[in-house]
């Protein structure tokens, strides 16, 4: 019989659900507007779903990142339908959406080093956590 998820990893697996929702909507977008500079971001997501899936530790702040990609990729599909200017946007939001995407690579990095249960590798990548 399989175990039961723990309210941890199903608050996890939900945040999963919506993020690959969202997610799929951001590659249409992407699609549609031929915008190359978001395929990072939507190529990073699409390995963060995969990496979600078997983490081994530290599910609560994975699942708090996850929350607040899913929240930051929501704002950048709402300003491009509200963009009057097609796929132009201001220099200053253009800048926040690269900050966004190197915070998402960090985050990768930190999800990728939960996979294992390695000691050092969490004492380490607690130092990035708390960059974030």
């Amino acid at each position: 019989m399989p175990r039961q998820p723990t309210a941890t990893q199903a608050h996890l697996n939900n945040i999963s659900k919506c993020v690959a929702i969202t997610a799929n909507t951001f590659n249409v977008l992407v699609d549609i507007l031929k915008i190359s500079g978001l395929e990072g971001i939507s190529n990073t997501i699409q390995s963060l779903l995969k990496l979600i899936q078997t983490i081994k530790q530290d599910k609560n702040e994975c699942a708090e990142l996850m929350g607040q990609t899913h929240q930051l990729l929501n704002a950048i599909i709402t300003m491009y339908i509200k963009c009057e200017t097609g796929a132009e946007l201001p220099p200053s939001t253009l800048n926040q959406i690269v900050t966004f995407t190197e915070t998402l690579c960090k985050i990768h990095t930190f999800v990728e080093a939960q996979q294992s249960g390695s000691k050092a590798k969490k004492l380490f990548r607690h130092g990035e956590l708390a960059a974030l």
